[in-house]
């Protein structure tokens, strides 16, 4: 088995900034929904961006492996991850939701988390640069 190819430098810190900035910007949320709404939306908030951020690290990693492998056996690799980690996230969904009752617009708040610190970044880089 092949080495996963390593990921170039600004790669590595694009990845960390959205990392680190969605965590931050959970941390955020968890506190506003602490302060201006509950208990049960801060503890939302704070499940939907916890499984946010592990969802794109365990895509990352998945990623990384499949680069590594020879083409035939990087497809199948990627589609049995994929498959593997819809099924883990719709599992813990589930069990958040139906189980554990979750509040479920503060699950919707977490899990937009990456996606709102995306958008965030995007627009300050274009700003930046003028584009």
């Amino acid at each position: 088995m092949s080495e996963p190819i390593p990921e170039t430098e600004n790669e590595a810190d694009l990845f960390k900034t959205l990392m680190l900035g969605s965590a931050l910007f959970l941390a955020l949320l968890v506190m506003a929904g602490w302060i201006f709404g509950s208990r049960q939306m801060a503890s939302g908030i704070a499940c939907g961006g916890l499984l946010t951020l592990c969802n794109t690290f365990w895509l990352k990693l998945c990623i990384q492996r499949a680069m590594g492998l020879e083409p035939r056996q990087a497809g199948r690799f990627a589609v049995v991850r994929y498959l593997l980690r819809l099924a883990t996230l719709a599992g813990l969904l589930y069990l958040l939701i139906v189980k554990i009752g979750i509040n479920i617009i503060g699950l919707i708040i977490g899990l937009s988390v990456l996606v709102l610190v995306i958008i965030g970044f995007s627009l300050y880089r274009a700003a930046r640069t003028g584009g």
